[in-house]
């Protein structure tokens, strides 16, 4: 079975099908003129004691994950403290005399049925964030337990249709080997939860309660977003051997030399893609030598508005004291609100017809200097606690890194008027992800620091295919000769100028792609921490001669060749020489 490839990993196991716990009867009924105060006081009775519940889920998930903040279940307090919602809650019970059970469901009806409407899927999932509050308000307001009902006695793979955030944290972590789900998304606060518990999970498979067997053995890839029903005997060996490979591919690295080293001493240095609420424990031991792209955006994103000056140099502040722990050299780039595209937030970004080519990222910045601003001076703020460096997403033209200069300098001025510290130069660059950048690379190499390439929408971009849209995903070609040209430009102007160049879209994570990158000169590959260890696998049996080798493949090939034959030949190239384990182990990352 085919679903969204959602939290990374391979599982294998009996299920265990969790039905949830069925509709709650709602009664609906007149409240007598004189008990509508008693009917306000059970309401407001049940929020408390929710709250009291939320903040010890919270607690707990912090203690499971090692995180010092946790944005999941705030934004279910904010709802459940949402003065609009509850103000017509109230009043639905006292001007309607309306019972509190019957009140709730009425309003979270009417507020999900928005959320439905919109076209963009982070926020269609935000309706599920809705449902969690709600069944938790009519289980408290009815009499019925708060408690998912999943009653584990052994390690399993919980299918279900889908599972709200409150249930996924109360899984008994000890047992769980993965997930399936019928519902869900790759953009849901349970995919979020599933990764930052390294849970491998499978959603969107539209059917798997009804298809799976409790008790069956099922094999999950939550890599390639598949689930294998009735496995033969030669199937599962096979599937539990590539567990164990890629267990022990990820639990150590390259001997003791720094992870992307070659097997002649050069290297490509390896670092970590983060984003907020992502638990960073572990970082060293899977050898990130620093943090290439920290998502800002997920500080709004996980809250649901803007974070304040300070709750964001709080969050820019640990991620660069963690990131001292990576090494003396160690550094942490802090791209700047990515907003837009696929990444809307009601009350922040406008509905646009084409939101893709519309006022997103750096766009949205400069035409809302004020958020622009308090985000430089908390990054600034934050900058004397380890090796910070800023970067501007989606730059176009040069006219935009000038005037991101000018707002930095603004917020220097002001900082140093207000006696407060920052690092004096900080590193600033530029992303390179839509092909009038690419085109322009001398000229902006000149007003920056370093340039990161984001393959995921250069790619997309160049070939005018959505990467999200399956009716052309195969023209997502990160291969393709006009992608492969656009990057060789963007590293030859970055050389010439003598300042570093990283790629840190998800083809870093693509042994072909990455290494391939890797090849054309970039000196950094940044990447999911999970698939680090494997990276430098594969690095540390090549050496330069052979990376200059392989940089020539493509033109070694007909001129018409397609983006898919020429990741065929370079894949082949590249596993020729690679040991059979790595080369079993490297098949499945495949961006």
């Amino acid at each position: 079975m085919h679903g969204l490839a959602t939290a990374r990993g391979l599982a294998a196991g009996p299920v265990f099908v969790y039905r949830g716990d069925g509709d709650i009867p709602i009664p609906e009924y007149i409240v007598e003129e004189g008990c509508v105060d008693a009917e306000r006081a059970r309401l407001d009775s049940s929020i408390a004691a929710i709250r009291v519940d939320l903040e010890k889920m919270i607690e707990t998930l912090r203690e499971r994950t090692g995180r010092k903040d946790l944005r999941v279940f705030e934004c279910h307090l904010m709802i459940l403290e949402d003065a609009f919602l509850i103000d017509e809650i109230e009043k639905r019970i006292s001007a309607n005399r309306l019972n509190a059970e019957a009140a709730v469901r009425k309003v979270f009806a009417m507020h999900r049925a928005q959320f439905e409407k919109m076209n963009d899927a982070y926020f269609r999932e935000r309706a599920r964030d809705l449902d969690d509050v709600e069944r938790r308000l009519l289980k408290s307001l009815t009499g019925y337990s708060n408690k998912a009902h999943l009653e584990l006695k052994a390690p399993s793979i919980v299918v279900a249709d889908d599972l709200t955030p409150s249930e996924t944290v109360q899984l008994p972590r000890e047992f769980v080997l993965g997930f399936a789900t019928n519902g869900g998304s790759t953009t849901s606060h349970v995919a979020l939860l599933a990764r930052a518990l390294a849970i491998p999970a499978v959603t969107g498979l539209g059917d798997i309660t009804s298809r799976a067997t409790a008790g069956e053995t099922v094999l999950l890839d939550g890599s390639a977003g598949t689930v294998t029903l009735h496995p033969d005997a030669a199937t599962e060996e096979a599937f539990r051997t590539a567990m164990a490979r890629q267990a022990g591919a990820t639990a150590a690295r390259s001997g003791s030399r720094p992870a992307g080293t070659l097997k002649d001493g050069g290297e490509i240095k390896i670092f970590a893609n983060v984003h907020p609420g992502i638990p960073l424990a572990g970082f060293r031991e899977k050898g990130a030598r620093g943090i290439g792209l920290y998502r800002s955006e997920y500080l709004w994103l996980n809250s649901g508005y803007e974070p304040t000056e300070d709750e964001q140099f709080a969050a820019y502040s640990d991620a660069a004291r963690f990131c001292t722990q990576l090494g003396d050299a160690a550094t942490i780039t802090i791209r700047v609100l990515d907003i837009g595209g696929d990444k809307a937030m009601r009350g922040t970004t406008a509905k646009e017809a084409n939101p893709f080519l519309g006022n997103r990222s750096i766009r949205y910045l400069l035409s809302h200097r004020e958020v622009f601003r308090r985000q430089l001076r908390a990054i600034l703020r934050a900058s004397v606690e380890g090796n910070v460096r800023i970067m501007y997403p989606m730059v176009s033209c040069i006219e935009e890194l000038v005037e991101a200069e000018k707002m930095l300098d603004a917020a220097r001025t002001d900082l140093s008027h207000e006696g407060v510290a920052f690092a004096q130069n900080i590193p600033v660059g530029a992303m390179i992800e839509v092909p009038s950048a690419a085109l322009c690379a001398r000229e902006l190499a000149r007003h920056v620091d370093f340039f990161s390439i984001g393959t995921n929408d250069l790619v997309q971009y160049t070939m005018a295919a959505d990467r999200g849209n399956d009716a052309v995903a195969n023209l997502y070609q990160p291969l393709n000769r006009a992608v492969v040209r656009l990057v060789a430009m963007s590293v030859d102007a970055a050389k010439e100028k003598g300042i570093p160049v990283s790629v840190c879209g998800e083809s870093a994570a693509d042994p072909v792609a990455g290494v391939f990158w890797g090849a054309l000169g970039v000196d950094t590959l940044s990447m999911s921490a999970t698939y680090i260890p494997v990276i430098s696998r594969i690095l540390a049996c090549l050496t330069r001669k052979d990376l200059d080798e392989y940089a020539k493949v493509p033109e070694s090939l007909p001129p018409d060749s397609t983006g898919a034959q020429i990741y065929a030949a370079c894949r082949a190239w590249l596993f020729a020489r690679l040991p059979p384990e790595v080369c079993e182990i490297a098949a499945t990352l495949k961006s």
